[in-house]
């Protein structure tokens, strides 16, 4: 059996398009390409079409990307498998980057690339905590404001005295029995 070029194409979200990914795949003469629609933060081997890929391949294939970060998010996730297809002697070749797993220098590259993705993560997040954490203490609500006013959440509660059920209370006023449970929780 003869060598084998495989394209990988992944998006996180149904509202997410990868035309872009399978048009640069094409340009690169894969015929074969596979598709899935999950989360980068998912590892590859968890992942159905990826992992069924993964099965597929063999000693002297190919695995094509059009960006490293299609295989995952987690660093150390996308390392162990581009080790894996290393030692079953597959190759996988990264188009944006020009960078193909086959050599040292593009192994090399590869594990640069993706410590500073990760990095690049973290700092994100880093920002993301501290900013919530400073509306916090300038004492401002996070989240979605309350369906009802202070004068509906009394009604709400004299209803409920008077013996209505939560649904009819929620049906009554237009919003979930879970937004009416808030109200009395509170």
């Amino acid at each position: 059996m003869g060598v084998a070029r495989y394209g990988y194409a992944r998006v996180s979200t149904e509202d997410q398009v990868n035309e872009p990914q399978i048009l640069a795949l094409q340009r690169e003469g894969i015929e074969t390409i596979i598709t899935e629609v999950v989360s980068g933060a998912v590892p590859a081997r968890a992942r159905l079409e990826l992992s069924t890929l993964l099965g597929r391949l063999g000693q002297g294939d190919s695995l094509v990307v059009a960006r490293l970060d299609r295989l995952g998010r987690d660093t150390m996730d996308v390392l162990a498998l581009l080790r894996e297809l290393d030692a079953q002697g597959i190759r996988v070749r990264i188009l944006n980057v020009g960078a193909e797993t086959g050599t040292a220098n593009g192994r090399m590259f590869l594990t640069i690339l993706m410590a500073i993705a990760e990095f690049e993560r973290e700092l994100i997040r880093e920002r993301t905590r501290a900013g919530l954490d400073a509306v916090r203490a300038a004492g401002r609500k996070l989240g979605r404001p309350c369906s009802l006013s202070k004068l509906q959440k009394i009604h709400v509660r004299r209803l409920l005295d008077e013996g209505m059920s939560l649904r009819a209370v929620a049906l009554l006023f237009k919003v979930s029995k879970s937004t009416i449970h808030r109200v009395i929780s509170a």
